[in-house]
């Protein structure tokens, strides 16, 4: 397939490229010491690499009668991050998505016989920004960047796809108070999975995070989403809420609450999102069970929405449900899951089962969507090198999901991931 080049752009990336090409040629018009100082931080600097190699087969039983999706991709990314010059340090990262067999499709793009991977092949800069070391234990971080907020429910990098997620941004990161983590963003551009950008009047994102209490967490936040759409459909969006993380003993738990109200120009939000895990870990097994509820369409409530999170990282890995990503799942979701895991001969083994149901009956729907089961297989091999086997199996209970509909829950679907990985 032609690849995609995604340039620069955004009010940031100006400022980086500057920075990045010409300030060597700055410095040398200063003093010997200030050129010796910048030379040594590029000398010291860490340059770093990651291949990773992936094949996926993705067969969906839908009434359009796709082919079976089969995927053969190479992601490439190439950094490096400089020494210290005046408190200041520079990372860049570049991408490459390579598809040596592209028998797939992606939103926008591919083969319009086969079935969905979300891999387009292009290339781009994944990272790029300036690191300010500042008073107080305060790190002030410009230009592209990735983000993970907590454990990326609402806000994360979306890495399991081989093009992932970055933010233009400008983020400000405190540990002034001891045991009190304070982060605050400003990001005006999303850099998507598909090699697309999305351009914000402005997202906010303020985290709070508190650990002084032994073997517990607790975090707040506030994430104000404000879109360049002015319709009273807009997706803008405000949402405040909790999460509580911790062990006793064995035990370990996690729960978090948010809710979503209007902000700027988007009428009608009103939802809420639950999310709760409970899990032991014993000397050979660990094991626990969760329940994540993502309210839908209700009167005039609009559906909760989930931002711009990693969303395949929950609720099933065969992402049948990542329009919660966008707030669209109109039926709303209500995930019951039961999950184990060993490690034997040094491969971490993993199984869950999930429950899907519905949250709403908007448009007369009311059956629970239906159920899968997913299993993982990782073993690390030295320092460098990891490979891995993922299987997810979506079983849809109704023969209810159509494809111009949110009103449902999907197609029967089988997914298989192998993955050989090598970084340093």
């Amino acid at each position: 397939m032609k690849k995609q080049l995604c340039k620069f752009s955004g009010w940031l990336s100006p400022i980086f490229l500057f920075c990045l090409i010409f300030s060597p040629l700055l410095c040398s018009q200063a003093s010997a010491g200030i050129s010796g100082d910048f030379n040594r931080a590029l000398k010291e600097g860490t340059p770093s690499l990651t291949l990773r190699f992936s094949y996926e087969y993705s067969d969906v039983d839908d009434p359009a009668g796709h082919k079976p999706a089969n995927a053969l991709t190479l992601r490439t990314r190439l950094g490096y991050r400089t020494g210290e010059f005046f408190h200041t340090k520079a990372f860049v990262q570049f991408h490459d998505m390579a598809n040596p067999i592209d028998q797939y499709r992606w939103p926008g793009g591919g083969d319009a016989k086969y079935d969905v991977v979300g891999d387009p092949d292009g290339t781009r800069v994944q990272q790029v920004y300036l690191d300010v070391n500042l008073p107080a234990a305060t790190t002030l971080r410009m230009g592209r960047q990735e983000i993970k907020l907590d454990d990326v429910r609402l806000i994360g990098a979306i890495d399991w796809r081989q093009n992932g997620q970055s933010f233009n941004a400008v983020s400000l990161k405190s540990r002034a108070i001891s045991d009190l983590t304070l982060y605050a963003s400003f990001i005006n551009r999303v850099q998507t999975i598909f090699l697309t950008d999305v351009k914000l009047d402005g997202l906010i994102l303020l985290n709070a995070k508190y650990t002084g209490l032994a073997d517990q967490n607790i975090s707040t936040f506030c994430y104000l989403l404000d879109t360049r759409d002015k319709t009273p459909t807009a997706r803008d969006s405000a949402t405040y809420g909790l999460r509580v993380k911790g062990k006793i003993n064995v035990l370990n738990y996690d729960f978090t609450y948010a809710h979503q109200g209007d902000y700027k120009d988007g009428e009608d939000h009103n939802g809420n999102m639950f999310n709760a895990f409970l899990g032991a870990k014993l000397e050979l097994i660990n094991f626990g069970a969760g329940y994540s509820y993502i309210s839908g369409r209700s009167n005039n409530s609009r559906p909760f929405d989930t931002l711009f999170s990693t969303a395949h990282k929950f609720n099933g890995w065969a992402d049948t449900f990542i329009n919660t990503n966008g707030g669209t799942l109109d039926n709303g979701l209500q995930d019951i899951y039961v999950q184990a895991g060993t490690r034997v001969m040094g491969v971490t083994c993993k199984a869950v089962y999930h429950y899907f149901d519905t949250t709403e009956d908007f448009g007369g729907f009311d059956s629970a969507y239906g159920d899968e089961i997913d299993l993982l297989l990782v073993k690390k091999i030295g320092a460098n090198l990891k490979v891995l086997a993922k299987y997810a199996y979506y079983n849809e209970k109704n023969n209810s999901g159509t494809l111009a509909s949110n009103l449902a829950g999907g197609f029967d679907e089988q997914v298989f991931w192998t993955r050989v990985i090598y970084s340093f």
